[in-house]
């Protein structure tokens, strides 16, 4: 299993990045919205997630964690596969999915390629509730590792950040955590 490369953009194709990691060069498939972020020449690292079928490996890569973990909980929906785990993403921010998910907004989902109603309702149905607030936004991990770094446990800061709204900037969550 591979979990995350760190090496140089080598090529780039219309669905995927050959990335050098030590003379290896591993084909990595990115959402279409990441794929444009990267460039040629370029050392990058990324989250990944391989997947076996009985004639290829595929591998996955993501620049954030929170892309990859929303991938493989996207692709644990039965219907759901790679391909439309990775439209979701790049037509969407993981932000985005997790506040339609969480609003039920099954019109929004549906207007995802090969995303029907009939998909995005089973989508909303495994996912509602289960994914974890601490992944839901890049504004609340920041918030969290700042509250880390002034010497909260990991734990303490999620029991203070997780009952903030979630539209605050990571400075109004410091502040609020702070003054609970």
């Amino acid at each position: 299993m591979i979990g995350r490369l760190r090496g140089t953009v080598i090529e780039k194709g219309p669905d995927f990045l050959i990335v050098d990691v030590a003379g290896v060069g591993y084909v990595v498939i990115p959402p279409a919205s990441t794929l444009k972020k990267f460039e040629v020449g370029r050392e990058y690292s990324l989250y990944t997630k391989c997947r076996y079928t009985d004639e290829e490996a595929f591998l996955y890569g993501f620049l954030q964690r929170e892309e990859l973990t929303l991938f493989e909980a996207l692709i644990s929906v039965s219907g759901v596969g790679p391909k439309l785990g990775l439209n979701l993403l790049s037509a969407f921010t993981p932000d985005e999915i997790y506040r339609a998910v969480e609003a039920e907004n099954v019109e929004m989902l549906s207007t995802v390629p090969k995303v029907g109603p009939k998909i995005a309702s089973k989508i909303i149905l495994d996912l509602k509730g289960k994914l974890s607030f601490a992944e839901r936004s890049s504004a609340f991990s920041q918030a969290m590792n700042t509250l880390c770094s002034l010497g909260l446990t990991r734990v303490e800061a999620i029991a203070k950040l997780k009952n903030l709204p979630p539209n605050l900037s990571p400075e109004e969550m410091i502040k609020q955590a702070l003054q609970k």
